[in-house]
């Protein structure tokens, strides 16, 4: 009977979703509103799509970094902030 080597994948690599936008102007609006009015200075606006961009905050290593960032973010009253796992 051969072993079966299992290699786990145990790197923590996530970021926080803030919103997906129509257009890509608002996106960039809610990016300015995030360095303007939080501690966060580097959120990332990623394109899905011609019509979907989405503002991200991440990626992060850490789960402290990560948990500091939400709570940072927490104080704009979002209502469907995600933290998704990168692939």
């Amino acid at each position: 009977m051969q072993k079966k080597e299992i290699v786990k994948n145990d790197i923590f690599n996530y970021s926080i979703k803030i919103a997906d936008f129509y257009y890509k102007d608002s996106a960039k609006n809610m990016s300015d509103r995030i360095i303007n009015e939080t501690n966060i200075k580097n959120p990332i606006i990623k394109t899905i799509s011609n019509t979907k961009y989405r503002v991200l905050i991440g990626p992060f290593n850490d789960i402290k970094k990560l948990e500091e960032s939400f709570n940072d973010i927490k104080s704009l009253n979002f209502e469907n902030i995600k933290i998704l796992k990168d692939v």
